[in-house]
């Protein structure tokens, strides 16, 4: 399964204004490319899993989905204990997880040199993890609390160019207008200086 095949197929699952938290690389190119008006791109590793919990916890009833790949999981594990107690009592909230193997953003290191069992990790703090290999396999309904996806891609090509216009920084800016627009509320104004 490739990449795009795969969030193709998760965004026709998801709730159609369900708020998107994507890491960087392909992924996050992907995921920006498909739903660009409702979509956080985050520039750093690590943060996904984090960042879409919070705001699925703050946003509620809005699904949230954090997508992420393995690499950028790995590097905060110590996201686990707060995932194990919040995922749970979230129903709407997804994680999902591209693993591939590799840093790809990093010029396509490894992303283990050793064998990892999504399931025994994330059934070690209470969760569920559902390893796909193929867009059938994906949850028919999402989200689904305590449930974590992981998908196995496999992507023979180059990675795509670079084509967010924006940054992390203006990508939050713009979910907080799209968060305000979907519960009927004025969008915060600058401070005005005197």
């Amino acid at each position: 399964m490739r990449t795009s095949e795969l969030l193709t197929a998760l965004l026709d699952r998801l709730p159609p204004d369900c708020l998107l938290v994507a890491t960087l690389g392909r992924t996050g190119a992907e995921v920006y490319r498909l739903a660009a008006s409702r979509t956080l791109v985050t520039d750093t590793m690590g943060d996904v899993a984090a960042l879409s919990a919070g705001l699925a916890i703050g946003a509620r009833p809005l699904a949230v989905a954090g997508i992420d790949t393995d690499g950028s999981f790995l590097m905060n594990l110590s996201v686990l204990t707060a995932l194990g107690a919040q995922l749970p009592t979230l129903d709407n909230h997804t994680l999902v997880i591209v693993d591939n193997g590799l840093y790809e953003s990093a010029g396509g290191m490894p992303s283990r040199r050793t064998h990892l069992d999504w399931r025994l990790l994330f059934a070690a703090v209470g969760l569920t993890a559902v390893v796909v290999r193929d867009p059938a396999e994906l949850p028919d309904r999402l989200p689904a609390s305590g449930v974590v996806v992981v998908a196995a891609v496999t992507d023979d090509d180059e990675p795509p160019a670079a084509t967010r216009p924006v940054d992390g920084v203006e990508s939050s800016y713009l979910i907080e207008k799209y968060l305000a627009r979907q519960r009927g509320v004025a969008f915060r104004q600058p401070a005005v200086k005197t």
